[in-house]
């Protein structure tokens, strides 16, 4: 069993804790997810199956979506609901341009620091096992990409958010650090992922639906084949001998003036359409990344 299922997470479960379910669900022990969800959190959990655990890099590098709402006037050490309340801010409720203003100067490429409860590495050590010793310091600043913020609902204390961006944002912090800037400070009460790369929450399963297909023997259904998981990346045909070079991880020449196709990976597919490797162009060289000898589709 390879592919990828897309999850609805409820709330108040780990992404490990989905695994898990999953795994005794579809009866795989080979289960990982691409991009975690905090406990709090709900939405797109994406779950890669058998084989397709070898695709996770290509699939947490897609576009992110959520819905959040984030709580003015009060500040927390996890920087969400479930934390320890640090300080509570007597303010006046700012004006909803100035929410808008605000917001601006959070979109583009920005630097953010990843919270102190997170997973993020430091020295080796999960950050947030530091914090739980109360041995936690500030994590380095990092690149992201904020596409887009979307003011969608507000009556103080409550703003509510879309946002689109790269990978490796954390919502806590970007409400922490908008509420910072509107001065009362803010922390999150909620956060849907409503999109994972091409993973839409429409699409998603709830654990409970996932449990009825399989308990019906119909569990193929709710998994998504490796070749569609990655349909987002272009795709180009070889040859059987180019499949059988390719296998062994060698290079074949072909030229491409497709920009496109060029600028990142691109599937392979042998003559009768079997997805054979995701590849990138050196020059006029295709060079395989990723060989699928064994998964059928």
């Amino acid at each position: 069993m390879d592919g990828v299922v897309n999850i609805n997470k409820p709330s108040g479960m780990t992404s490990h804790d989905v695994v898990l379910r999953v795994r005794r669900i579809l009866g795989e022990k080979r289960i990982g997810h691409a991009g975690t969800l905090d406990p709090l959190a709900t939405g797109v959990l994406v779950l890669l199956v058998g084989r397709a655990t070898r695709i996770a890099q290509y699939i947490e590098a897609g576009e992110k979506e959520y819905r959040a709402v984030m709580r003015l006037g009060t500040t927390t050490d996890t920087l969400d609901a479930e934390g320890r309340v640090l300080e509570t801010r007597t303010y006046a409720p700012p004006a909803r341009e100035e929410i808008l203003r605000v917001m601006r100067g959070f979109t583009g490429e920005i630097l953010q620091c990843p919270p102190a409860y997170s997973a993020v590495k430091v020295a080796g050590v999960a950050s947030y096992r530091l914090a739980r010793q109360g041995r936690a310091k500030p994590n380095k600043p990092r690149p992201v990409t904020v596409r887009e913020i979307t003011l969608t609902a507000y009556e103080d204390p409550l703003v509510s958010l879309s946002v689109r961006c790269s990978k490796g944002v954390y919502i806590r912090s970007l409400c922490a650090d908008i509420g910072d800037a509107l001065g009362p400070g803010a922390h999150l009460v909620s956060l849907e992922r409503t999109r994972s790369g091409r993973f839409t929450i429409e699409q998603a399963v709830t654990l409970e639906a996932l449990q009825d297909v399989a308990g019906a023997g119909n569990a193929e259904s709710a998994i998504m084949p490796v070749d569609q998981a990655l349909a987002d990346f272009p795709s180009l045909s070889i040859t059987e001998d180019e499949a059988g070079r390719i296998a062994h991880g060698g290079r074949i020449p072909r030229i491409s003036q497709d920009a496109a196709v060029r600028a990142g990976p691109v599937r392979l597919h042998d003559p009768s359409g079997r997805l054979a490797a995701l590849a990138r162009f050196e020059n006029d060289v295709v060079r395989p990344e990723l060989v699928f000898p064994a998964i059928n589709e």
